[in-house]
């Protein structure tokens, strides 16, 4: 397979069949890899395998997986605006990370690995433990301590090795670096082949409506992977003649935790010393390709949203009454919503990207407990 990566920084490029994971200047990668997708080859797999000829493996027939993806997107309504919730909660291990994690740890198998190393909230050492256990890879996940219970209990449950490191996000990447020192580091945000796993949920929603977009796209966006997936599957439909205009790409973060909106306005993002929101998966600080994440919100025509807890807590609710049991950082992107009914028009088409199961938070529920009793 004709791909390399290359550093956006500094333009050094690398083999692809290497275990490199950022280059020697310190910048993150990108793949240098522009599939075509050609409809009329799709395979009948209903998994986002599916869409296996724009996915950089040179072998999709024996990858790891549990037949992930081709989720449905359900009709909702939120504070007067309808809109199809994309149910990626609904993955193996519970979220969205699924989409990414597959593909990653298909190559790590592909490269001959045997240990890696990935920090995360919580949903992405979820997803990555679960294929590590499948693909027969030892799993080095660090996590924040005080995060999620459910989460780190499902870590424990692959028969990874959990690293509970004090302080917040940074400091548990920090951590997670130094112990990739000894391994790989597999780190979704990162490994670009992550993001051309989680792409792979618009080439879906695309299928879903017809081959054609939606006109909005809400996503709570911490370290931008699935942000950034879906817009490299835009680019590429694009570029491919299948779609000729992309949705608004919206960008949801918790007023306690907003870097995209205070980069985009000029501000420093204070650094709180632990998690300052219920939605931990987006209460990332420094995302490592925040320049990228604001890029393709402003290439899209989209905007950066913030949302108080309150808010997240009544969508949490509100969706749970349509039977949809979402966690806080899900529900964020649904709060997010209530600013926007009497812009976004009746005829326009809205999607909501429903990230993680609500169950992966039940440490919270004394607060969404309460917050229903009100």
């Amino acid at each position: 397979m004709d791909c390399q990566f290359i550093c956006p920084s500094c333009g050094a490029r690398y083999a692809a069949d290497i275990p490199v994971w950022r280059c020697e200047c310190g910048s993150y990668l990108d793949l240098e890899y522009m599939p075509v997708l050609d409809r009329a080859r799709l395979n009948d797999q209903k998994t986002l395998w599916r869409y296996a000829q724009v996915l950089p493996l040179e072998n999709t027939r024996e990858v790891v997986s549990y037949g992930e993806g081709y989720t449905p997107l359900l009709p909702m309504e939120y504070c007067g605006v309808r809109f199809l919730g994309k149910m990626d909660f609904l993955m193996p291990s519970g979220s969205f990370k699924d989409r990414g994690a597959t593909l990653m740890i298909s190559k790590c198998r592909e490269l001959g690995l045997k240990e890696i190393v990935e920090d995360s909230s919580g949903n992405s050492a979820c997803a990555v433990a679960a294929y590590c256990a499948r693909a027969g890879i030892r799993a080095n996940i660090y996590m924040p301590a005080g995060n999620s219970a459910g989460k780190t209990v499902q870590v424990k449950a692959y028969g990874a090795t959990l690293h509970l490191i004090e302080g917040n996000r940074i400091d548990c990447a920090n951590a997670a670096i130094e112990g990739a020192t000894r391994s790989y580091y597999a780190a979704h945000a990162w490994n670009p082949y992550f993001l051309h796993g989680t792409k792979t949920v618009i080439y879906e929603i695309a299928e879903q409506l017809g081959w054609e977009v939606p006109d909005y796209f809400f996503m709570p966006v911490g370290s931008g992977s699935q942000i950034l997936g879906v817009f490299l599957g835009l680019t590429e439909m694009k570029r491919a003649g299948i779609i000729d205009r992309m949705p608004r790409l919206m960008a949801v973060q918790s007023n306690k935790c907003a870097p995209l909106k205070d980069y985009a306005e000029g501000r420093e993002t204070p650094v709180s010393a632990h998690n300052p929101s219920i939605a931990e998966g987006i209460a990332i600080h420094r995302p490592v390709r925040l320049k990228q994440i604001v890029h393709a919100v402003r290439e899209t025509g989209g905007d950066f949203v913030t949302v108080d807890d309150a808010q997240i807590l009544n969508a949490m609710k509100e969706a749970a009454l349509q039977g949809v049991f979402i966690e806080p950082t899900s529900a964020a992107a649904v709060a997010s919503l209530e600013q926007y009914n009497g812009i976004i028009n009746k005829n326009e088409k809205v999607v909501v990207s429903l990230t993680g199961n609500g169950l992966k938070a039940w440490n919270h529920f004394h607060l969404y407990n309460g917050h229903l009793s009100t």
